[in-house]
């Protein structure tokens, strides 16, 4: 009785001659390619069936069996299901391939060349290295990420970590995303996320940061608006030249208040709409209703965006003593023009500041030298 190997992957696969494909509407998208054949622990790979089961269409005769195979082609990181053992399933997250005539799932994705229109966006279930650069305009997803070359102008998202070896030149929309630490040598124009600690070897300079435990920049910062909630701790300098407005914002949840600072944003455009629909329904004649109707649901969304504004600052404060841990550490100096806050306790810089920490004392910011008490040397850091 014959017997029909079939896949529920591509057996043929080739990453290296990607692509671009066609919707419906025949649209071509140049930037999901499918680099990677992703499959989780548990999932069916291919299995054993009679030939008169095998479906309709044309079959592979590599994959025909005059007679049940003595094995199945299981290699690593795959196993033969125990409840059905004619299944090969995967005993690993990660991409699958035939390598050496078996098929092989690999824990761990390698990309040897620049992220770009070659690959295409790549997103997997497993860790991934990068040993090139990740593109403008390009998008990468895994649970570990190491980035060998620079990022530029992309976007980034680990379930972990994230670590650039190269440094992050971005732009509007560069985005670094981290559920745990965060490790560069250097970010320019840039969004950074950690859920864990963040480390700027070098400098940040124009970026907006978002440190969910501490963060060490161990040259300056220049630009942009620092969220944290524990230590941040800026080695050299902090704040440039009058005019580069530099903020530090300490003492909630920073993703909880990102929350709320694209509410504002959105407050703050919608607000202007309802100026123009005001204007625009005044001068309308009698009996025209749809500026009117404009206006109405525009102030509408904004009764809903008011409420959830509130809603959110009410979440923010119940996040508990985030203030208590919040510190501004800078052994260097802080520029006039920096302000900084720990929760609703505010100050801008006036005079340079040199050798400081920054706390919150019986309500207000305290501003205290040396910035390291004695015993805490660079080992402490």
């Amino acid at each position: 009785m014959p017997y029909y190997l079939r896949h529920h992957f591509e057996p043929d696969f080739d990453y290296m001659h990607l692509k671009p494909k066609a919707d419906d509407a025949g649209n071509i998208d140049r930037y999901n390619l499918g680099y990677v054949q992703n499959v989780v622990k548990g999932q069916v790979l291919a299995e054993l069936v009679p030939l008169e089961e095998a479906g309709e269409g044309p079959l592979d005769p590599r994959h025909v069996y005059d007679t049940p195979p003595a094995e199945l082609p299981c290699g690593p990181n795959c196993e033969l299901d125990p409840d059905s053992p004619n299944r090969v399933v995967a005993d690993a997250n990660g991409y699958v391939f035939y390598h050496d005539g078996l098929i092989t799932v690999k824990k761990m994705l390698n990309v040897r060349r620049d992220v770009d229109f070659h690959t295409g966006n790549i997103f997997f279930v497993g860790d991934m290295a990068i040993h090139a650069d990740v593109k403008p305009g390009f998008e990468i997803q895994a649970d570990n990420i190491l980035v060998k070359g620079v990022v530029e102008g992309a976007v980034v998202r680990a379930r972990g970590a994230i670590a650039c070896e190269s440094g992050i030149k971005g732009g509007k929309s560069c985005l670094l995303d981290a559920g745990d630490t965060l490790r560069v040598p250097f970010a320019e124009n840039a969004e950074l996320r950690s859920h864990g600690n963040m480390y700027i070897e070098r400098f940040a300079l124009h970026c907006r940061i978002y440190a969910g435990a501490n963060l060490v920049v161990k040259d300056r910062v220049q630009g942009g608006t620092v969220h944290g909630a524990g230590v941040v701790y800026i080695e050299n300098q902090l704040g440039g030249a009058q005019g580069t407005p530099t903020k530090v914002n300490l003492g909630y949840d920073p993703f909880k208040f990102r929350k709320i600072t694209r509410l504002e944003e959105n407050i703050r455009d919608l607000r202007q709409r309802i100026i123009h629909y005001e204007a625009v329904a005044a001068d309308t004649p009698a009996g025209k209703e749809e500026p009117v109707r404009r206006l109405e649901a525009a102030l509408k969304k904004m009764d809903r965006l008011l409420r959830q504004r509130a809603a959110l600052w009410q979440d923010l404060k119940r996040g508990g003593p985030i203030a208590e841990r919040c510190r501004l550490v800078v052994p260097g100096r802080i520029m006039p023009g920096v302000e900084i806050s720990i929760e609703e306790s505010w100050m801008e810089v006036r005079e340079e500041l040199r050798d400081v920490r920054i706390i919150l004392r019986d309500g207000e910011l305290a501003v205290e030298s040396p910035a390291l008490p004695p015993g805490h040397g660079a080992a402490h850091r």
